[in-house]
C-alpha cells in the first residue's frame, strides 16, 4: 500500500512580504500569491490527485481552489491542518515581537521545539494535530495521491513527523510559498520524497 502526500505551502500574502505575523487572521493571497497558485495547478494538473485537503484558512483554501479546479474535486478543510495559534504574536511585526520578546524569540529562531507561543500554541500543540490530520489522511487514501493544502509550521513539523525525529530540525527546514514537498507512506514507512520544490515559479 502505497500513499503520496504532496504538501503545498499557500501563496504569498502581503504579511509575507512585509514580515508581519499572520498565525490565524484569515488574510488572503496577493496577486502574486495567486499566480503562484495557478503555476503550482498547471505543474499538478495531470496527476491522478483523489483528494484534496486544506486549512480553512483563506490564503490556504483560495490556493486549494485553484490546484483543485483541473480535477473537478471538492476540497476537504480540516481545522486541524490550521496555522499555529500565535496569541499575542498575531499581527505584529517581526521588529516588535523581537523587542518584546527577545528570549522566546531568540529561543524560537533557535530551536523552538519547546517554545510555547504567549497566550498561543506550543509547537507540541501543533504536532500532535498536524500528525494526527497526516495519518488520518494517509489511512483514508491507500493507493492514492493527495493534496494537503496548509502553512509553513505544519509543513515543516509534519516533515519531522515523517522523518521520525523532533522539532529540534525545524530551522534547518525551508518552507517558500507555493512551494510543493513530497512525502510517500509505504506500508507504514514514511519517506520525505520532495522538500520546498518552487521549481514551478521560475520564469
Amino acid at each position: 500500500m502505497v500513499t503520496t502526500v504532496l504538501l503545498v505551502r499557500h501563496g504569498q500574502t502581503e504579511s509575507n512580504v512585509n514580515g508581519f505575523f499572520m498565525g490565524w487572521s484569515n488574510e488572503d493571497l496577493n496577486k502574486i500569491g495567486y499566480t503562484q497558485a495557478h503555476r503550482l495547478s498547471s505543474r499538478l494538473a495531470y496527476l491522478p490527485i483523489a483528494s484534496f485537503y486544506t486549512s480553512p484558512l483563506k490564503r490556504a483554501h483560495n490556493t486549494a481552489t485553484i490546484i483543485a479546479a483541473p480535477h473537478k474535486l471538492e476540497l476537504k478543510v480540516l481545522d486541524d491542518l490550521i496555522e499555529i495559534q500565535q496569541g499575542d504574536w498575531q499581527g505584529l511585526h517581526i521588529d516588535e515581537i523581537r523587542q518584546r520578546w527577545p528570549e522566546l524569540w531568540q529561543q524560537s529562531r533557535i530551536d523552538p521545539s519547546e517554545v510555547t507561543l504567549p497566550n498561543g500554541e506550543s509547537f507540541h500543540q501543533v504536532t500532535d494535530r498536524a500528525a494526527r490530520a497526516f495519518d488520518m489522511i494517509v489511512a483514508d487514501n491507500q493507493d492514492k495521491h493527495v493534496v494537503i493544502a496548509t502553512h509553513d509550521v505544519v509543513i515543516r513539523v509534519l516533515v519531522a513527523h515523517a522523518l521520525g525525529t523532533s522539532n529540534s530540525i525545524y530551522r534547518r527546514l525551508e518552507i517558500n510559498n507555493a512551494s510543493l514537498s513530497v512525502i510517500r507512506v509505504t506500508d507504514s514507512k514514511t519517506r520525505l520524497i520532495t522538500l520546498n520544490d518552487t521549481s514551478h515559479l521560475e520564469d
